[in-house]
């Protein structure tokens, strides 16, 4: 995958194209991604590209959106640069120069940002350990233990968070606890774009004008046990594609309507294609003690079998768009 990047810096249309400039371009990049990324590095608290190993298919994080915070204080004063790269690319990582055991750093900048973070379930707060809790959580529906995928070891496949929700969440963020440190976990993002890019014209605009039954699991039930949306919209303010999707909640069929599904299986066919396997998130981004903020609509998300059961990762889904003044 290649991320287009833009300079908007006049002087840099004076300069000669030198040698630097010419290996970017036979590499794929644009001619000025060595003077965008010496430009980028300046900045205090803004962290290098981390390095990419070609054996596997890496997802490429782009300028200007790996950070470090050394501390709590000055990690809150960043937040314009966080909401700004957050609303521009979708995607932040923020690796903390301090503790924070309980995550409270998180929620601190989602608030400062102007957001609000959001109750997980009726009996669950704004944060949520994602890690192997074989007990479960208590599902307001029933009374009883319920059991998330987010707390056993499979394979979690791709998906949105909050899909089931009436409104979803636009965002999430994920403090990283402790990553798997024997090779399984691994967190793959995949463009919705791209996807969206994929499908033929005629699945998109069915995908756009249908609304499915979507059934709540019970960890996180809110007082509806099935809810009603569509899995393809539009942004009012972009034009660009917003998905939402899990595939476990749709019914089966999906709908009563032949185009419809259709169109599901067509999204469901190319989710399963291994060239569609997505980007693994390099080891130096997920790593502990790094706060990942995630466009919710703009990428999917999965993650391969947890070898590690002692990988603990903490969520926080919010409303609200970063505020960048």
């Amino acid at each position: 995958m290649s991320t287009r990047l833009i300079s908007h810096t006049p002087l840099r249309q004076s300069l000669a194209v030198g040698s630097t400039d010419l290996e970017s371009a036979s590499a794929g990049l644009p001619p000025d991604y060595s003077y965008l990324k010496n430009l980028v590095k300046s900045f205090p608290g803004i962290l290098d590209l981390p390095a990419i190993g070609r054996a596997e298919k890496y997802f490429n994080l782009p300028l200007g959106t790996c950070f470090k915070a050394t501390s709590r204080e000055s990690g809150l004063q960043m937040r314009r640069l966080f909401a700004h790269a957050l609303r521009e690319h979708g995607i932040v990582a923020i690796e903390l120069g301090f503790e924070d055991s309980a995550s409270q750093f998180t929620l601190d900048l989602v608030e400062a940002m102007g957001c609000t973070p959001d109750t997980h379930s009726s009996t669950q707060g704004a944060l949520w350990d994602v890690t192997y809790k074989p007990e479960g959580v208590v599902s307001a529906k029933s009374g009883d233990k319920a059991h998330s995928k987010s707390h056993g070891v499979g394979e979690f496949a791709w998906h949105t968070d909050g899909a089931f929700e009436e409104n979803p969440q636009r965002f999430f963020g994920l403090h990283i606890v402790h990553p798997d440190k024997l090779g399984g976990g691994i967190f793959r993002v995949l463009p919705a774009g791209d996807l969206v890019a994929s499908l033929k014209p005629s699945s998109v605009e069915t995908l756009l004008n249908t609304e499915f039954d979507l059934q709540v699991p019970d960890e996180f039930y809110k007082g509806k046990a099935t809810i009603k949306g569509k899995l393809l919209s539009i942004d009012p303010n972009t034009g660009h594609y917003m998905l939402r999707y899990r595939r476990d909640i749709l019914a089966d069929p999906p709908s009563n309507d032949p185009a419809a599904n259709e169109a599901v299986h067509e999204l469901n066919d190319l989710l399963d294609d291994p060239s569609k396997a997505g980007w693994r998130l390099p080891e130096d981004v997920f790593k502990e003690n790094v706060v990942l903020l995630m466009d919710n609509t703009k990428f999917l998300h999965m993650r391969t079998e947890i070898h590690d059961k002692r990988r603990h990762l903490r969520r926080v889904r919010f409303h609200g768009m970063p505020k960048t003044d």
